[in-house]
């Protein structure tokens, strides 16, 4: 469990730092707290796959690039009772899911992309976010990331 908090903290701050050289707006709230993930999983009788339970740990909404991604609290599909909402992507034209039969990670819009798991999504987030900084800055935007985080 600890290699996995650790997987989704170093992609959060990777995400959190690119995110923030953008001319787009971002924002992370506030973490969930453990209660209230628990007492949602007992509620829904649906257990949050680990990984996405540590995102939630760490911010429990994420607005990234002016809300192009959307990262949210779960919210259980009015359409398809396996599907538990937890974002968007491309200003809601795709929407993330988890299963909450396989807890496999997938988004439907014009086709259903299934996700080896929650951190292999945020790698396509964070590819998204480094073409965003290279149509901003071009090739060199890898030198302002380096001037501002150096080598962390």
């Amino acid at each position: 469990m600890e290699n996995i908090i650790q997987r989704v903290l170093d992609d959060f701050e990777d995400i959190n730092k690119i995110s923030s050289i953008l001319k787009c707006d971002y924002e992370f709230d506030p973490p969930a707290s453990s209660e209230e993930i628990s007492n949602w999983e007992k509620e829904n009788n649906i257990r949050i796959p680990d990984m996405y339970k540590s995102w939630l740990m760490l911010t429990k909404y994420a607005r990234i690039m002016d809300g192009q991604i959307e990262l949210f609290f779960p919210e259980i599909s009015s359409s398809d009772k396996e599907d538990v909402y937890i974002g968007s992507i491309g200003c809601g034209s795709d929407n993330l899911y988890f299963s909450k039969n396989t807890g496999v990670f997938y988004t439907i819009g014009d086709e259903k992309e299934e996700y080896e798991d929650f951190v292999d999504f945020l790698a396509h987030v964070y590819i998204r976010l480094e073409a965003e900084a290279e149509d901003e800055f071009g090739d060199n935007w890898t030198d302002i990331y380096d001037d501002k985080f150096g080598d962390e």
